[in-house]
Parts: structure tokens; C-alpha cells; sequence
């Protein structure tokens, strides 16, 4: 039985940077889109857990890129179920290009949690989740917290406040909008000659319209950044990026 779920895709003009890449924005889109279609084959869809008032929400991704497919190219994104530990459900992704699934452009990993609509608290259960449809395949090491180096001093890189065009369909800031939010603290200078070749993001606490979300960031001298997202006395998020040099034109 095949457990995974695939989406072919091609590069948009809108969903492509200044050097015709496809924005990291977008490949975490078409990721959150295929994640749905994956819980609607085990049996555990967006509508069904409504029924029950509860919602999936994304609690840690973890994206590694080898190569940014370019706009107008033809790639396939596919996705699985990897295993349930304690709250947590795991599910995986890669991206390939036509007949290249050995040699991928992305590998992905992400954890998930169940919420009740109402009170925002954890399920325990599995609502419907048909645990048979778990596929010991993995792409990257499940999802890890991300840990600050007590070295890297946080400063503040401003501020961002919730628009209405940021929400999802549960009320809150959509998961994808915080990597745009990460890049956008970083100098133009150093992304016009960077790529992004590793994403992390923890999200603690989640943020809701008119939310003024305080930015720290702070970088080591490998290519590695850091953001915080801080609401009062509470961290919202944590980003981590690894960029290596872009190749010379």
C-alpha cells in the first residue's frame, strides 16, 4: 500500500525571488497545503477533526535544501507519515525533480499537535488518525528544539505587527509568514549574495491579529542566524538559518 502522498508543481512567476528561485515562503505553502492532503488520507482531515473542535497546528519544521528550483521548472513534492511520540505527529517531505527521487532538491521534517479550538489545549487522542499509515522512511531527524549558542548576542531588529492578510483559517498568524518575516530582518546586501540552505523554526505561541511581535537577531560567523519573536514576556517563535555564499555569476 502506498502511504504517501505527492503534488506536482511548477515554479510560479509570484512565487520566484530576484534570481528566479522559487522563495522559501512558497515551498513552505505548498508543504502546509500537501500536509493537509497527507492528514486527509490517514483520516484525520482538516474538516474531520472541526467536527470535534479540534485543528492541526504546526509546532517545529525543519527544511534542508540542496537546490532551489528555478521559476517556470517542474517539481514534485511528496509527503508521509513518519510516527506519533507522545503529542507530537511527525510527517515528512522531499522535493524532486521528474525521475531524480535519489537525488532530492529538499529534504523535510515537521511535528504537529492537535488543538482544541475553544482553549487551545493538546489532544491526546488520535481522532480518527489511522496509525497504520506510518511510514518508517525519514528524510531528516524529527524535529528537534532549537537551542541559542550562549556565545550569539540577540539584538533588536524591530518590530512586526500581525496583518489581517497573515491570518489562516484558524485565526492566527499562518505558519509560512514567520520565515518571511526571518529573511526580511536580514541586509539585502547579505541576501542578494547568500542562499538559504537550511530552515528551522520553533513555534511556541501563537499570534493573532493586531499581535506587535518583538524581533531579536543575532548571527555566528559561519552563516548562521537567529530570530526571536517576543510578545510581552513570552517567545512566540525561534528561527535558525543557515546561508552558504551564492556561486559567482
Amino acid at each position: 500500500m502506498n502511504k504517501k502522498v505527492l503534488e506536482r508543481f511548477t515554479v510560479q512567476s509570484y512565487e520566484s525571488d530576484i534570481f528566479c528561485r522559487l522563495k522559501p515562503f512558497f515551498l513552505q505553502n505548498h508543504m502546509q497545503e500537501l500536509a493537509y492532503k497527507g492528514s486527509e488520507f490517514c483520516g484525520a482531515s482538516y474538516d474531520q477533526l472541526r467536527e470535534d473542535d479540534f485543528f492541526w497546528a504546526l509546532n517545529r519544521i525543519h527544511i534542508s535544501v540542496s537546490e532551489w528550483p528555478e521559476w517556470r521548472e517542474e517539481v514534485y513534492l511528496q509527503s508521509w507519515s513518519r510516527a506519533k511520540q507522545g503529542p507530537l505527529w511527525h510527517r515528512n517531505f522531499k522535493m524532486f525533480r521528474e525521475g531524480e527521487e535519489d537525488s532530492p532538491l529538499m529534504l523535510g521534517t515537521s511535528a504537529w499537535t492537535m488543538l482544541n479550538i475553544a482553549d487551545r489545549s493538546i489532544c491526546r487522542g488520535t481522532h480518527g488518525f489511522n496509525e497504520d499509515f506510518h511510514l518508517e522512511e525519514d528524510t531528516l531527524p524529527f524535529c528537534s528544539k532549537i537551542i541559542v549558542p550562549k556565545d550569539i548576542k540577540m539584538q533588536d531588529a524591530g518590530s512586526h505587527r500581525v496583518t489581517f492578510s497573515e491570518l489562516d483559517t484558524n485565526g492566527h498568524a499562518n505558519n509560512c509568514f514567520y520565515t518571511q518575516w526571518a529573511i526580511d530582518t536580514l541586509p539585502f546586501d547579505y541576501l542578494s549574495t547568500h542562499i538559504l540552505r537550511d530552515l528551522r523554526i520553533c513555534y511556541y505561541h501563537e499570534l493573532q491579529f493586531g499581535d506587535n511581535v518583538q524581533l531579536q537577531l543575532g548571527n555566528d560567523t559561519k552563516g548562521k542566524w537567529y530570530l526571536q519573536g517576543v510578545l510581552g514576556d513570552t517567545t512566540c517563535f525561534l528561527v535558525e538559518m543557515q546561508f552558504i555564499p551564492a556561486p559567482q555569476q
